[in-house]
C-alpha cells in the first residue's frame, strides 16, 4: 500500500515538474517562480475551500472526517520555503525561462 501512495506522488511530482518547465519555457519565466506559482494556487485553493472539508461542510456533511491541518500546514511550508529559496539564493531565479 505504501509503495502505491509512494509512486503516486513520484508521478504527481513528475508531471509538476514537467508542467512547470514547459510553462516556464512558453512563458519566458524562470523555473522557481512557476513552481511558486503552483504552490501558491496549492496553498490557496485549500484555503479557500477549507470550509468544505470543515464538520458540516460540502466534503464532510457528518463531520466524521477530522479537518486535514496537517495538509494545509504542509502546503503552507513548502510555499514559505519555495520563496524563501527565490528571495534568498538569487542564482535561482536566473534558471530556465529567458535565457
Amino acid at each position: 500500500m505504501k509503495s502505491e501512495a509512494a509512486k503516486h506522488y513520484v508521478q504527481l511530482l513528475a508531471i509538476v515538474a514537467g508542467t512547470a518547465v514547459l510553462f516556464s519555457l512558453l512563458w519566458q519565466v524562470p523555473y522557481i517562480f512557476t513552481v511558486i506559482g503552483f504552490s501558491a494556487w496549492a496553498f490557496f485553493g485549500h484555503l479557500i475551500t477549507a470550509d468544505d472539508d470543515a464538520p458540516g461542510g460540502w466534503s464532510n456533511p457528518d463531520g466524521s472526517l477530522p479537518f486535514p491541518w496537517v495538509e494545509l500546514t504542509v502546503k503552507g511550508a513548502v510555499l514559505a520555503g519555495l520563496c524563501a529559496v527565490a528571495v534568498f539564493f538569487p542564482v535561482v531565479r536566473s534558471l530556465g525561462g529567458a535565457q
